[in-house]
């Protein structure tokens, strides 16, 4: 299950690139194809984080590649 913090993300939208990565396989750095989504509101800037049911903890990787990336530590893991 991925670990989310909400009040330490800064919304870059990394963590999205990176499992866009992991779901093509490799191949590019595509959003569309991540398993998370991070969203602000453009009236409060409060940020909102998700993950969906498509979400494979990064299967064949040491560590979920968007928890490896945040630089924010926005993300954890627990296996």
């Amino acid at each position: 299950m991925i670990l989310l913090n909400p009040l330490k993300c800064q919304g870059c939208r990394i963590c999205e690139a990176a499992c866009g990565f992991h779901h093509s396989g490799h191949i590019e750095f595509n959003p569309v194809k991540s398993s998370t989504h991070i969203s602000r509101d453009n009236d409060t800037a409060v940020i909102s984080m998700s993950v969906d049911s498509t979400c494979d903890l990064c299967a064949g990787e040491d560590v979920p590649l968007c928890v490896k990336y945040c630089a924010y530590e926005a993300r954890g893991v627990k296996r």
